[in-house]
């Protein structure tokens, strides 16, 4: 009975907040609650949220990964260029998708075997994911893209965006892993103790190199269906993402000392993090200043989070 209780107040302090602002904005502008904009709030969420449900699985791991949004223009990138060459669909895609997980591949290489803190890394392979666009595009969109590809991006099911039912999908099967499969619970374990979980049998390597191909994989996804929704792959996709994806984790409640949190949560950090930005748009507020609400928002909850840390260690 405690137990559950305690979820409760911990579920009614995450929503509060976001009621709170969505009343707020919406008695400051009824436009927020209009149909089209709570269509394009919904888009924006999933394709927040399909890349924060793999920065999610990261920070399970006690690990970080700071070239998702590199790697978001990387796999939109690779997809516009094979199509607008004549490659099919499909398999331009896939093309894309591998990409992108051939980054995640050697993120965890230099993270796991190398034994490169995850920070520098991430932020090496990010500079050098965005190079090679850069280099592919020569700063050019690759357009136009075909229409069976844009649907995907552009269509809707009973007036919902694709992607909105692409990102719930996504979320079931990432909660169920985490809560019902052994790779889950080992995941969850080598965030809270490598060493413990290496001396208990469990592949620490082979769960790490897993999740880091995972996030690039969602990334480089989200970078192909933002191309599907433009009708173009942009070179500059996906730049400043890394820190909004890793802020909603953080303020969904996973820790990023590892082995603490939920997908759940990372939904609502996501929601709160789109709203936020949905409403300062609609109030007229500075894009300056957007920038500075979300680094004072992951400073405060990486502070909460280290707060709860220290308590649970009795320090």
């Amino acid at each position: 009975m405690n137990t559950k209780l305690r979820i409760n107040k911990q579920d009614i302090a995450k929503v509060l907040p976001f009621v709170l602002l969505c009343i707020i904005t919406g008695i400051l502008n009824p436009v927020f609650f209009s149909v089209s904009n709570m269509i394009d709030l919904a888009r924006s969420i999933s394709f927040l949220l399909i890349v924060s449900v793999g920065v999610t699985y990261v920070l399970f791991g006690a690990s970080l990964d700071m070239s998702i949004g590199s790697v978001m223009a990387f796999g939109g990138a690779l997809a516009g260029a094979a199509m607008v060459n004549g490659i099919p669909v499909v398999i331009a895609i896939l093309t894309g998708l591998a990409g992108a997980a051939l980054i995640g591949l050697v993120n965890a290489v230099l993270i796991v075997n190398v034994r490169i803190p995850a920070l520098i890394a991430t932020l090496g392979t990010m500079y050098i994911a965005r190079g090679i666009v850069n280099v592919m595009t020569k700063g050019e969109p690759y357009y136009p893209l075909p229409d069976a590809f844009n649907k995907i991006g552009q269509g809707t099911l009973l007036g919902i965006p694709y992607s909105v039912y692409i990102a719930v999908v996504i979320v079931l099967i990432a909660q169920f892993v985490i809560k019902k499969t052994a790779y889950g619970r080992s995941l969850m374990a080598v965030g809270g103790n490598r060493e413990t979980s290496r001396l208990s049998g469990i592949p620490v390597n082979k769960v790490m190199f897993s999740a880091h191909i995972f996030v690039s994989m969602l990334a480089g996804f989200v970078g192909i269906l933002m191309a599907a929704r433009l009708n173009s792959a942009q070179p500059n996709t996906g730049d400043g993402w890394e820190m909004t994806a890793v802020a909603a984790v953080i303020i969904g409640g996973t820790s990023m000392y590892g082995g603490y949190g939920s997908v759940w949560g990372t939904v609502l950090g996501c929601a709160l993090m789109e709203v936020l930005s949905n409403a300062m748009v609609l109030l007229h507020v500075s894009v300056y200043w957007q920038k500075i609400a979300i680094g004072a928002i992951m400073i405060a909850a990486v502070a909460m989070d280290t707060i709860r840390l220290r308590k649970l260690s009795g320090k």
